[in-house]
């Protein structure tokens, strides 16, 4: 199987675990929805909210990863890898307005009766139980297929899982008269929400600013050792780098012997290149040549 073959292959793999997950969390929105409505209790119908937000970012993956994955074109010669950090951007956006709701739906409704239910509670730890299994699956494939989208997605349904076992610990103790739990639980789910978006924001702006990811890429005594190797460059300065979702691009300045020919630096900037490619998994180098400074 060829290399475009096996990343085909690979994508689809990715889109079917995410189609998978994303009818199990409506699945478990449309439940939750229920059991929030006939038991009046907001932290369930936080949690519910909650829910949707995972659909709503299995969506969004799965859109933003079939466009990341295309081929480099006219009007995106970098390729389209930036589309998956726009699309976490995007959610970061939308989980910071789901936790301001939620603190506002906490608020207004505190002290609100919250009724006793059986069967709402036994279909709420079944509801923890299927999203455990899903998330150890999940991070099974995510292993698997060597995605780190899945394995992202693989911690935040866990994380569902602590957060659904707060609610359950916060309806039961409102059922049992302490009404102001119940808002309290319901202000913890969206601390946590705001935590994720927080996070979110933190994983994509660095890539959509393009910023600098060289001290993540090698050590100055790295780059020396590598530098000792090519004896006609003297020295290398103006270094940058910047991701490209995982694909990193490093812009570098070649100080090098000014008595070398055009021939032999050129030979030479693509030695360098191709060391610097191999030994930091570069997607990119792209080098300028200026004469060493006479000593």
């Amino acid at each position: 199987m060829s290399a475009v073959s096996k990343e085909t292959s690979k994508n689809r793999s990715i889109t079917r675990v995410l189609l998978i997950e994303g009818t199990v969390n409506l699945s478990l929105c449309l439940v939750k929805l229920v059991i929030g409505l006939i038991t009046q209790s907001s932290v369930i119908l936080a949690d519910a909210l909650h829910s949707l937000t995972d659909l709503t970012n299995n969506i969004i993956a799965v859109v933003a990863m079939r466009i990341s994955h295309k081929p480099p074109d006219h009007s995106h010669p970098y390729g389209h890898q930036k589309f998956e950090y726009l699309a976490i951007f995007i959610l970061a956006v939308l989980l910071s307005v789901v936790a301001f709701e939620l603190v506002t739906y906490a608020i207004e409704n505190h002290g609100q009766v919250v009724q006793q239910s059986y069967a709402g509670l036994v279909i709420l730890i079944l509801a923890i139980v299927v999203n455990f299994i899903l998330s150890q699956w999940e991070g099974a494939q995510a292993r698997k297929l060597r995605s780190k989208l899945l394995a992202a997605d693989a911690k935040h349904t866990f994380s569902d899982v602590l957060t659904s076992i707060a609610v359950l610990v916060g309806w039961q103790l409102a059922a049992l008269g302490y009404y102001w739990l119940d808002t309290l639980f319901c202000l913890l789910v969206a601390v946590f929400v705001a935590k994720l978006a927080w996070e979110l924001f933190q994983q994509a702006l660095p890539v959509l600013v393009d910023a600098d990811v060289t001290e993540e890429l090698f050590t100055p005594a790295q780059l020396e050792a590598i530098v000792s190797d090519f004896k006609p460059i003297d020295r290398v300065t103006d270094i940058r780098s910047r991701a490209m979702g995982e694909q990193v691009i490093c812009d570098l300045t070649l100080r090098i012997d000014p008595q070398l020919s055009l021939t032999a630096a050129h030979a030479l900037s693509h030695a360098f290149e191709d060391r610097l490619k191999e030994d930091f998994d570069l997607y990119d180098v792209i080098i300028h040549i200026e004469p060493a400074k006479s000593t």
